[in-house]
């Protein structure tokens, strides 16, 4: 009986994969040199799940569509290849270990035979009929059937016709879902085999527990037979649905959002069965309704915990410490020093200000402040950003060392659990975190549950860049609860950069109507409006007068640090406008930033127009593709560090340039270079792929908590829908002494800016409220 069912124009072919030829097991696509079982070397295009190296399988395929690569093959699907050779490695050792039969008559047994064939003739008897393998002798005839009757049931059991199938692995294989039996072989299911398992336990906990795949999960669950509808299936979805949608920062959302997202993600439509679903899970508290406004229990209680810590942490005896002289604090703005000395006075404290308000120096007096006062840094007291490149600007602006959050957790991601013993936390006294902005609620709970001891929490941040991906706007909620010393800082002390302040100030106050220094601004500019005449001023503000003023006032700002650079062709432009400000600023300090990687006017396609043109003459180290897109890089290329490497000392965020590409003599492997600031950093072409891309233009996300000479803003009106007040304000605030906008109109505060910016974007918290209590 037939084992596969094959569709039309399918084949299939035993083969073993042998050489990665493109693409990556970590990019979900390869391309496969393989060989077949008749020693025949073709080539198979795979994704998703694809075949490990060096192990045979029974590949379905279909033929490649181009006509000039005949042996070219699409994988379909793949079936662990049954132990043949392992079977005819165990005979043959049988033989071996038969008296008098040597190297001769064993090669000749296989080479008329196969082992598996040969013993399945002295099975059945014909070992001594005349004719049968006349090349052995009486003795030898006698000898492997003493040997083949002394080990019978073993020998049967290997020339049994009936292969031994692996019935969890063949369902996975069934369902092409062999890259999750590979995860479930790492996880204790008892004595019981997987399928029975599963049938009995809630196979979607796999995703909710253990973070597998939830894509994966469904098939693997709907193909046991769990239904679509089901409650199990509709509660890891919700999950995906509420993760998602917490991105945006609230932790409470609109109870028909919620359903439109569940609907969408799982697939069912049925409002009496969803709506049926939703109250089992508020009757069993993992949903939370207020004022048809939903939240999962989870975040709930982390905030409630994130509120019951901070008042803990203000009710602890104060850390009592050594003030620095007023000799060291003499070039401290009055300002400063009353952030300094609050922070040393209260067991928490928030510093907030724009960017060159000096807030990283005070981090500095404050270190100088914990050390003299015999805390050690590391055992006592910790210095902290969200982010890897936050820790490594302050390291190399005062040289004192600074860890990310997750480094100092030893957790990955924001939501995993910390395996590290509450012990070695008990020490720790003092936690100065910068950058706060971008601390979401997950990271925060897990650093506060695991710091038990805390008697002073510094926080500096400025509260007007965007918040943290993920649950919470912890920093707004702290500063808004009124109940947590607050010290603004204002001062600009960057003197090259002074309209770019007044600029980025001017961008945080666009619709913001109780602004009293641009209300007057307003009202000068209306009194020069002679020939107006409007009955009712309120009512018109916004559609009539208050755009026109936007544009005016935005242009009139732009002198000598910023430039509005408006294109007729996008990416040629945009690329002459880069050269030119690297020969005024160089490449280290020069940056495009754009908020979507996608698209025509997206980063991949600015990174590709600015290497063909800054970067024409080197030449081609490397390329991949993902999804048609082809990635290539050259040497001295600039790029960009996506995960941390804390062993190497490099994180994420952090840019440097393409040195180097060799074949390494002591593994043969295809290495690339990269050197950042002091240290060169050495990658496989697998490592390259999933941790570098090119950095001539970035996210405002991956730039945040960075700042640079010259920084290049592209307001296109195609990304006209992520242009909020939050992601303007930090994409025009990285720049220090230069800020170029570059668009196709110069009206971008009243077509684009105001009309996002009034917009109404809450962010809704329980940690809003449970503070004010």
């Amino acid at each position: 009986m037939e084992k596969y069912q094959l569709n039309t124009g399918e084949e299939l072919i035993s083969a073993k994969p042998i050489k990665l030829l493109k693409g990556g097991y970590d990019l979900n696509w390869c391309l496969l040199m393989c060989e077949t079982d008749k020693k025949e070397r073709i080539v198979v295009y795979a994704t998703k799940n694809i075949p490990k190296l060096y192990k045979f399988y029974d590949l379905i395929v279909t033929k490649s569509t181009k006509p000039q690569r005949t042996n070219n093959y699409v994988l379909v699907n793949f079936y662990t290849k049954q132990k043949t050779l392992d079977r005819e490695l165990e005979l043959y050792l049988y033989l071996k270990q038969t008296p008098k039969v040597g190297f001769v008559a064993v090669d000749k047994i296989k080479s008329k035979f196969s082992f598996i064939n040969f013993y399945s003739e002295v099975k059945n008897n014909n070992l001594f009929k005349e004719g049968f393998a006349t090349f052995l002798s009486k003795i030898q005839k006698d000898n492997i059937q003493n040997t083949y009757l002394e080990n019978k049931v073993k020998i049967d059991s290997l020339i049994d016709e009936r292969e031994e199938i692996n019935e969890d692995l063949f369902f996975f294989e069934l369902n092409k879902i062999q890259s999750l039996y590979e995860k479930l072989k790492n996880i204790n299911h008892g004595e019981n085999d997987l399928l029975s398992y599963y049938k009995l336990n809630n196979p979607y906990k796999l995703y909710l527990e253990h973070r597998l795949n939830l894509a994966d999960i469904d098939i693997f669950a709907l193909a046991l037979g769990y239904q679509t509808n089901s409650f199990e299936r509709l509660g890891a979805y919700l999950n995906y649905s509420m993760v998602n949608l917490e991105e945006g920062n609230s932790t409470f959302w609109p109870t028909n959002l919620v359903v439109e997202m569940l609907q969408k993600t799982s697939n069912v439509f049925d409002l009496v069965i969803i709506e049926e679903f939703l109250k089992d899970m508020i009757n069993k508290n993992k949903l939370l309704n207020v004022n048809g406004l939903l939240c999962r229990k989870l975040i709930f209680d982390k905030e409630k915990m994130v509120t019951f810590w901070l008042n803990k942490i203000k009710e602890a005896n104060p850390l009592k410490l050594n003030h620095l002289t007023k000799k060291d604090l003499a070039y401290l703005s009055d300002k400063q020093k009353e952030a300094y000395y609050e922070s040393i006075n209260n067991n928490i404290c928030i510093i907030t200000g724009a960017p060159g308000t000096g807030k990283s120096n005070i981090i500095k007096h404050l270190h100088d402040t914990l050390k003299k006062s015999k805390l050690k840094l590391g055992t006592d007291f910790m210095i902290l950003g969200p982010t890897g490149r936050v820790c490594s600007n302050l390291s190399k602006k005062y040289g004192f060392a600074s860890k990310t959050i997750h480094s100092f957790l030893s957790v990955p991601t924001d939501d995993e659990r910390v395996t590290k013993s509450i012990e070695d936390f008990s020490k720790i006294k003092c936690l100065i975190i910068d950058e706060f902005s971008m601390v979401n609620l997950n990271i925060f709970y897990l650093l506060l549950s695991v710091c038990q001891n805390l008697q002073k929490l510094i926080i500096l941040g400025d509260v007007n860049q965007l918040p943290a991906i993920g649950p919470g706007n912890i920093l707004f909620d702290l500063i808004d609860s009124q109940k947590i010393t607050t010290i603004y800082l204002e001062e600009n002390f960057r003197s090259e950069s002074q309209e770019i302040i007044d600029y980025i100030n001017f961008i945080n106050s666009i619709g913001d109507f109780k602004n009293l220094n641009y209300n007057q601004d307003f009202q000068d500019y209306l009194s020069n409006i002679e020939k107006l005449k409007i009955n009712n001023l309120e009512a018109n503000i916004e559609e009539r007068i208050y755009s026109n003023f936007c544009d005016w006032y935005g242009n009139k700002l732009k002198k000598q640090n910023i430039e509005l650079n408006i294109y007729n062709n996008y990416l040629s432009d945009l690329s002459d406008l880069f050269l030119t400000k690297v020969e005024n600023f160089g490449i280290h300090n020069t940056i495009i930033i754009c908020p979507m990687y996608k698209g025509p006017y997206g980063i991949d396609k600015i990174n590709e127009e600015i290497q063909k043109n800054y970067n024409k003459d080197s030449d081609v180290i490397y390329k991949y593709k993902i999804n048609e897109y082809e990635y290539k890089f050259k040497l001295n290329d600039k790029v960009i560090q996506l995960v941390n490497r804390y062993d190497d000392g490099v994180s994420n965020g952090d840019m440097g340039y393409i040195t180097k590409f060799e074949k390494s003599s002591f593994d043969n492997k295809e290495k690339i270079h990269v050197q950042f600031d002091d240290k060169t950093i050495i990658y496989t072409k697998d490592e390259f792929k999933t941790e570098i891309k090119l950095a001539y233009a970035v996210t405002v996300h991956k730039f945040q908590g960075s700042e640079i000479n010259c920084c290049i803003f592209v307001v296109n009106p195609n990304h006209a829908k992520m242009l909020y007040k939050k992601l303007v304000y930090t994409a025009t605030s990285r720049a220090i002494k230069e800020l170029v906008i570059f668009s196709n109109t110069n009206k971008i505060y009243s077509t684009i800016f105001l009309k996002e910016f009034l917009k109404p974007r809450n962010i809704i918290t329980n940690l809003n409220w449970m503070l004010k209590e």
